[in-house]
């Protein structure tokens, strides 16, 4: 009996172990298996798909050309170009207040001829072209031109047998082109025929894929429909061409630099990479200019009726109406919570007008009573809510207060305080007695939704609690603001609690604005163990093969071009972090190095007078979505901004 239940005791153990291992094996090809397989899939696309990168021009060399065609457009005499490179296509693109006004391809009338005879080629044309004799000696001076030289080819490429082996179909269709990098064309009769890269940036060809129905703002791969439609377009074919008969091409692109005032000189030419210029040292004192641009960008912005702009395409001008009912409140008050904390910091006093302006539209909205309310304690309450809402969004109110109770650490004055305390009386009844937050308040039943629980909210409302408590020293702010904190930190007190996050960037700033008055070192650890999650995301130099220009950035693949709001979004909450951890006698070096790096990469991102060639309207100090999408909003300027200013008090320290 004795040796039959050891038999099976033997058994059993065995099948126990047996099953350790292949739970053990899981865990690890779930942990291993999809970064193996994103390693396979970038060294065979690199490998086998990738163009190298030009052999740029030197100094010497652009300033040579732009004479060449300068001297063109200037309809002055003819200046040969010097430059004995090996023979290229030449594209010169002349933009004049932010839109293309010409575009002319030169190639040497000898296939075999070098690069200078393609600049005299193109020079030729573009002083033949009616659309440049036609424009005054004025306009001609304020025109800049744009050069982009063919350096490289390669087969456009489809869906690929790689993607296809591994059930991905349409990956390789997503990954056909090197986005903003790369253009495409195609040689008709000898005659090559080119969509430049900034020119599939502007047309909005580039991102036009939703892979996932529930993620749709994760938007990839290009239409390659459409650009094969441009491009017949362009050669006089119309139709459709034979895919197969397209090419990608890289190009080594540089722009006339900027005229000083009053009929300066011309800078000399800007390279370009992604339509990005060269970046410019990081000091406090350049943080702090670059925000106050992205202040005057948000007040141009705003209308009279205290609404803001909410999105400016930079490619077309087209602005959206700040009438419209598609409006967002939360956004409203948090780039209002922005100009607000630029004001504190900078005392500029023609910030303040709008501010107040935004602010009596705030009131306005708030005027007709429809969220206005008692607690069951009796004490007044008031939420946000625009015209044609119906439910009260917990983040429009947040961050209401955190605007207001900004504006008065900048002034010292209360007149909003009363508006303030009603609007984080509501917050307080929407907290729960564990420190969670209801989200949504229907106004109409008087009751809030228990269920839904909304990205940002409650660090939001965290915040408002804290930034209440530094404005009023009242210490049930205080509390409120310890209990939310808690909360939200101490969600994540489980197994894999500690290897993601989501998105927490309110929750640091939150923490750090709730000290002295709430001193708690889980909150420290929490900021740093989020920053390191976020480093793993941050994009380094020579991470990713000839994509440089996104170290700094949180690029999720090499092959996505970074977004530059989580750059600026994270960025604070870095700030915040490493202030923390410094307010605790322990500041993370490894933090600040973070904060650094995407300062220097959002820097090249904004719109600057060296980048401006290409932007229609008022878009100086405008922080785009990405170096391929030229959409600005808002909210961009503010998170982007809001690090810079609160960067530039101290970057600068040893």
């Amino acid at each position: 009996m004795s040796a039959g239940a050891g038999a099976g005791a033997g058994a059993g153990a065995s099948a126990g172990a047996r099953r350790t291992r292949g739970r053990t094996l899981a865990l690890v090809l779930v942990w291993t298996l999809p970064s193996a397989v994103f390693l396979a899939a970038t060294a065979i696309v690199y490998t086998a798909f990738r163009i190298p990168p030009p052999d740029r021009l030197d100094a010497g060399e652009r300033a040579a050309v732009m004479a060449t065609l300068r001297a063109a457009l200037d309809d002055q005499p003819a200046v040969p170009c010097p430059v004995r490179r090996a023979a290229a296509p030449v594209a010169a693109t002349v933009w004049l207040a932010g839109r293309p006004i010409a575009r002319v391809d030169g190639e040497g009338a000898d296939r075999g001829a070098d690069l200078g005879a393609a600049v005299d080629a193109a020079a030729a044309q573009l002083r033949a072209l009616p659309a440049i004799r036609a424009i005054a000696p004025a306009e001609r001076a304020a025109a800049r031109i744009q050069v982009d030289i063919i350096t490289g080819t390669a087969p456009l490429g489809g869906d690929q047998w790689l993607f296809d082996a591994l059930a991905v179909p349409g990956i390789g269709e997503m990954l056909a082109i090197n986005s903003g990098l790369e253009g495409i064309g195609v040689r008709i009769d000898g005659k090559p025929w080119l969509l430049l890269p900034h020119e599939l940036v502007a047309a909005r060809v580039l991102t036009t894929k939703r892979p996932s129905k529930q993620m749709q703002d994760f938007v990839i791969g290009p239409d390659l429909t459409k650009m094969n439609q441009m491009l017949a377009q362009r050669a006089g074919k119309p139709g459709v061409l034979d895919p197969t008969t397209m090419f990608r091409f890289r190009t080594d692109t540089f722009v006339e630099g900027p005229r000083a005032p009053v009929e300066g000189p011309q800078a000399p030419p800007l390279q370009l990479y992604r339509g990005i210029p060269p970046p410019v040292p990081l000091t406090g004192k350049l943080l702090r200019e670059r925000a106050l641009e992205g202040g005057r960008f948000l007040v141009a912005h705003l209308a009279e009726n205290g609404r803001y702009i909410y999105e400016h395409d930079l490619a077309s001008g087209v602005q959206t109406d700040p009438r419209s009912a598609s409006y967002s409140m939360p956004r409203h008050a948090g780039t209002t919570y922005f100009l607000a904390e630029l004001y504190r910091i900078t005392k500029e006093p023609w910030l303040r007008e709008p501010i107040e302006r935004a602010f009596a539209h705030l009131a306005e909205l708030m005027g007709n009573g429809r969220c206005a309310g008692r607690t069951p304690a009796g004490i007044e309450f008031d939420c946000v809510m625009d015209r044609h809402e119906k439910i009260a969004q917990m983040g429009s109110t947040a961050l209401a207060v955190v605007a207001l109770a900004e504006y008065q650490r900048a002034t010292g004055d209360p007149r909003y305080l009363p508006l303030a305390k009603k609007l984080a009386a509501w917050i307080q009844w929407m907290q729960r007695p564990d420190g969670s937050f209801r989200h949504l308040y229907n106004p109409t039943t008087r009751l809030p939704d228990d269920q839904a629980q909304l990205l940002y909210y409650s660090g939001e409302a965290t915040l408002a609690l804290a930034r209440m408590h530094v404005v009023t020293g009242d210490p049930a702010y205080a509390r409120a603001a310890e209990q939310g904190l808690d909360w939200l930190v101490g969600w994540y007190d489980f197994f894999m609690g500690g290897f993601f996050y989501g998105e927490e960037h309110w929750t640091c700033i939150a923490a750090e604005a709730a000290y002295p008055a709430v001193k708690n070192g889980a909150h420290v650890d929490f900021c740093h163990g989020y920053g390191a999650f976020l480093r793993e995301q941050q994009a380094a130099p020579g991470e990713h093969p000839d994509e440089d220009d996104f170290a700094g950035g949180y690029a999720f693949t090499p092959f996505l071009v970074p977004f530059n709001t989580p750059a600026g979004s994270r960025t604070e909450a870095m700030i915040s972090a490493y202030l923390l951890g410094r307010h605790h006698g322990r500041p993370d070096p490894a933090v600040r190095r973070q904060i650094r790096n995407a300062l220097q990469y959002v820097l090249g991102q904004q719109i600057t007078p060296e980048n401006d060639f290409a932007v229609v309207g008022p878009g100086r100090g405008g922080v785009p979505g990405s170096p391929i999408d030229r959409n600005v909003r808002i909210d961009f300027v503010q998170h982007v901004c809001s690090a810079f200013i609160r960067a530039s008090e101290w970057i600068d320290d040893p």
